[in-house]
């Protein structure tokens, strides 16, 4: 086996790719913050910021605070404009599709309704929806610099392949990022959605200890601990862990799981009095799941998302067993996994392919 070895030209493109990282996720830099946080020295910083300029990724304005000595301050951040990421989220809820700038603003958002009973017709759907948006961009006159999909079910993020997905009995395990990034000519960043979701909230806040929760029409979960996402989790499936044995058959097959009690699938009596009753019971499955949870990974903070959050008395219920413990318990519905995707899928193609 031949031996790999870091040539320079290698270094320089990990030296480029850790400068424009650093930027993207400070939003606003310097120069000197650069070269005082990464280590890099003034030369080395200065030639690649000076790169970066001419390539139109980021920009730079002066500051409006003086820094005396007659010194001007000039700051860096990731261009607002023309240059923007698609993020694509294939879950059983929906379809749903974000544009966002390298600044990490959201320009648009697409969406779907999931009607698939076939691989082949979840991948023939998100194809096309993946389409419309590309076409989109197109007449926006934007240019597309990278692709995110979150995915439900078993994902490998790393190897980019989806190896099961959810009541779609003829599923197979399937390279997705090979596949979308040979039919677009974009570099393609897999991930699975409750992470996507995660990743999405630590960009923007503090979420260095949490634990996310989706619950649509499976449970997905994401942990992150001391800023660092937990990738094992991508194989933890909450929704999946025995909850009452010899229990109600589960969308994967077994008897038990969480998922076949705690879900919106799991709730679906159309006599208002009796649903609000299965939505109380639901949640109290999940209560006892989250607190397990907690006692294991000692989180500050708890974050539910996910339409059956929409619901009150099952969110209620949900974090009943919570309720005394010192966390921070956030219940937001609308949290974004196509959003989580297309922040990753920056930092992916930067990684991997840029110049």
């Amino acid at each position: 086996m031949a031996k790999k070895y870091i040539t320079r030209d290698t270094l320089k493109k990990n030296t480029l790719a850790d400068i424009f990282i650093f930027i993207i996720n400070k939003k606003q830099t310097t120069r000197r913050e650069i070269e005082f946080e990464t280590g890099f020295s003034w030369g080395t910083v200065s030639a690649n910021v000076s790169f970066l300029l001419e390539k139109g990724y980021i920009t730079e304005k002066k500051s409006e605070q003086n820094t005396g000595a007659g010194r001007t301050t000039y700051l860096l951040q990731p261009t607002d404009k023309h240059i923007v990421s698609i993020g694509l989220d294939i879950n059983r809820s929906g379809y749903s599709c974000e544009v966002i700038t390298l600044d990490s603003q959201v320009i648009h958002s697409f969406s779907s309704e999931f009607r698939a009973k076939t691989q082949a017709d979840v991948m023939m759907h998100a194809e096309s929806l993946c389409q419309t948006v590309l076409n989109w961009c197109k007449e926006q006159s934007l240019q597309v610099f990278s692709l995110g999909i979150a995915m439900q079910g078993s994902v490998n993020g790393k190897l980019g392949l989806s190896l099961c997905f959810p009541n779609i009995p003829d599923w197979q395990a399937f390279n997705i990022k090979e596949h979308f990034s040979k039919k677009f000519h974009l570099p393609v960043y897999l991930g699975h959605d409750p992470k996507c979701m995660l990743l999405g909230e630590m960009h923007q806040k503090s979420c260095d200890d949490s634990i996310l929760i989706r619950v649509d029409e499976g449970i997905g979960m994401a942990v992150s601990l001391d800023g660092r996402i937990l990738d094992d989790t991508e194989r933890l499936e909450l929704g999946h862990t025995l909850t009452v044995p010899n229990g109600r058959l589960c969308s994967c097959g077994k008897r038990g799981c969480l998922e076949a009690y705690a879900s919106l699938s799991a709730v679906s009596s159309a006599d208002p009095n009796v649903f609000a009753n299965e939505v109380t019971t639901a949640g109290s499955y999940l209560s006892a799941a989250l607190y397990n949870m907690y006692v294991i990974f000692r989180p500050q903070k708890v974050i539910l998302t996910g339409k059956a959050t929409k619901l009150v008395p099952f969110t209620q219920s949900a974090t009943s067993l919570l309720s005394g413990q010192n966390i921070q318990i956030t219940i937001d519905p609308d949290i974004s996994a196509a959003y989580g995707a297309a922040v990753e899928a920056i930092k992916a193609a930067i990684r991997n392919y840029i110049i």
